[in-house]
């Protein structure tokens, strides 16, 4: 079952980053999808957007929650600190890099962003493990 969740909360996250416009899926609750045969693949090491908008903060504090919630259910399954790190970051970095053929602005600061949302969900683990006096494990 802890599989299942994983696998259910995977596929959502790359429905939503796979979107041809996350505006259009907030704003009117429509899902397109437009493959990009030839990407650019230098946008994947471009900095921060430039503009900072009210839709962009909401992209990234969904980046935040997606990770934070995706590593609290690896946890379910696995209680290794370094291989829940590798297949959460691996995923992040792998839902940036498949933007880049749906037209969508896959970005390696992202992966940055989504490190928030994993660092803090191994955060609250630890720290409600040390109150039930089980550390968490940070040997392989």
């Amino acid at each position: 079952m802890r599989s299942l969740a994983i696998f259910v909360w995977c596929v959502t996250i790359l429905i939503f980053t796979c979107t041809a416009s996350f505006d259009d899926f907030i704003q009117f609750g429509v899902l397109r999808f437009h493959w990009e045969h030839q990407p650019v693949f230098s946008e994947f090491l471009s900095l921060f957007p430039s503009s900072i908008s009210k839709s962009l903060v909401i992209q990234k504090l969904g980046h935040i929650a997606a990770f934070h919630i995706l590593t609290l259910l690896v946890l379910t399954k696995y209680k290794s600190i370094p291989i829940i790190m590798i297949i959460t970051a691996a995923f992040a970095a792998l839902t940036e890099f498949l933007q880049l053929y749906f037209s969508r602005g896959g970005r390696l600061f992202d992966v940055g962003i989504d490190l928030i949302g994993i660092l803090a969900a191994l955060a609250l683990a630890s720290l409600i493990r040390s109150k039930q006096s089980k550390p968490l494990n940070f040997d392989h």
